[in-house]
């Protein structure tokens, strides 16, 4: 599913995750904590772990009120 309701949202943290990668190669190692905490998914491939996919999908879920029973309280 897509991150948002724009076409290029799915795809706009891959891309700057990747650019931040490339410019700062040096100090990417060391921020690279902090945005797994952020974004789970960084260097894992959702199609080979089912269960952090399943997470990241029930939170991306919850998170866009995707399916009404589990929308995050605001």
């Amino acid at each position: 599913g897509l991150l948002g309701a724009s076409p290029g949202a799915s795809t706009a943290v891959s891309i700057m995750l990747d650019v931040m990668r490339r410019c700062f190669p040096s100090e990417f190692p060391e921020w690279e904590p902090r945005l797994q905490e952020l974004v789970p998914s960084i260097g894992v491939s959702l199609a080979d772990d089912p269960v952090l996919r399943s997470d990241v999908r029930a939170f991306v879920e919850r998170t866009l009120a995707l399916n009404p029973e589990l929308a995050v309280a605001s």
